[in-house]
């Protein structure tokens, strides 16, 4: 069974057995197949052009930011 979970996920990061081995015994098996899962949904964003510039990211971590101070100020 941890044969077949280590080769699916092998192909799923599109690495051999023994980089994804590394991986499972360094930080086990769910957590590795977390991250390949997430790296792989990120790349599909990628891939569909769901990105965003880093202007706009600084604009949205500053409107999350303000929003916060503002929650933070009204609970005070």
């Amino acid at each position: 069974r941890e044969r077949q979970r280590l080769a699916r996920l092998a192909r799923e990061a599109d690495c051999g057995v023994r980089d994804i081995l590394r991986d499972v015994l360094r930080d086990g098996f769910d957590y590795t197949e977390y991250r390949v899962q997430a790296v792989n949904e990120g790349l599909a964003d990628l891939s569909a052009g769901r990105v965003m510039s880093l202007d706009q990211l600084k604009a949205c971590i500053a409107r999350r930011r303000a929003e916060r101070g503002r929650a933070r100020r009204k609970a005070a």
